[in-house]
């Protein structure tokens, strides 16, 4: 089959509009949708509609659902945003269940045709699962329309918060996993610079992130869930982002549309970035 305008391709986001879906896989999803209507290719987000080509990008009931009914009567593909591995790490009793979180993703993802992965590093966890599908690396991508140097957000986003000078800052849940403690424990370092992490601290992160968050100096800010992630961006100078695992990581991807520079943990999950961003 080829795709082109008599195609129709359901992109689907079990719970979307829920806040639980805020950050990237959500951004994820509204990308490609653009992306595809761009390329003029009929879409629905509406599984109970008709279409030719099922996609996938979140593992729930529903989602499971979707693709026991439609595997082998339809071709499948689903977006892999979800590992045991970078689940692991995160919430409470989180390492204890990604093992078997790591089952059911070898068996859910095992129903697509075809497995995207938004990086080399999420491609190779996955081909660790065994799994049989072929596995194409594609971005989850940024929309350089809208994640750009931006001065009147800046402006606004730096009076909200009271900034000055440098600002080091990072995106996204709090979470081990993502080097909160680390991001506390350098800014304990450096006194004179104020570090903000825009995004929840989420009740069920684990008791060392909220201990670590309770506990960090005052020249460290939790602001909490922002509306406008754009100017979150723009209030910030250096997008410090010490996670140890992130299957692609689309806040990265936004603030290096944003102009602004990276420091990155020299970790496995970014080898490779440098030279093919």
């Amino acid at each position: 089959m080829s795709v082109g305008a008599a195609v129709k391709i359901c992109v689907y986001l079990e719970h979307g509009n829920s806040a639980q879906w805020s950050g990237g896989i959500r951004r994820a999803h509204e990308n490609q949708v653009k992306a595809l209507k761009r390329a003029g290719i009929q879409i629905t987000t509406d599984p109970s509609e008709s279409f030719d080509i099922l996609h996938l990008h979140s593992i729930g009931p529903r989602s499971l659902y979707l693709a026991e009914r439609f595997s082998g009567r339809r071709p499948l593909l689903i977006n892999s945003h979800i590992t045991a591995e970078d689940f692991a790490n995160s919430f409470r009793m989180s390492d204890h269940i990604a093992p078997y979180l790591g089952r059911y993703l070898r068996y859910f993802y095992g129903k697509a045709d075809v497995l995207i992965a938004p990086s080399a590093y999420a491609r190779d966890v996955l081909r660790g699962y065994d799994l049989l599908q072929p596995i194409e690396v594609v971005s989850n991508g940024v929309d350089v329309t809208r994640f750009a140097p931006d001065k009147r957000r800046r402006l606004l986003g730096r009076a909200r918060y009271g900034l000055r000078g440098v600002v080091p800052f990072a995106v996204g849940l709090a979470l081990l996993r993502k080097g909160v403690d680390l991001f506390i424990e350098t800014g304990r370092l450096l006194p004179a610079l104020t570090f903000m992490w825009f995004g929840r601290v989420h009740k069920a992160a684990k008791v060392e992130t909220l201990r670590a968050v309770e506990q960090a100096p005052e020249n460290v800010r939790f602001p909490g869930y922002v509306e406008d992630v754009l100017e979150a961006h723009a209030a910030g100078d250096i997008f410090f982002f010490p996670s140890a695992v992130e299957n692609e990581g689309i806040a990265i991807l936004e603030a290096a549309a944003c102009g602004k520079p990276l420091v990155l943990r020299n970790s496995e999950c970014f080898a490779g970035r440098a030279e093919t961003a």
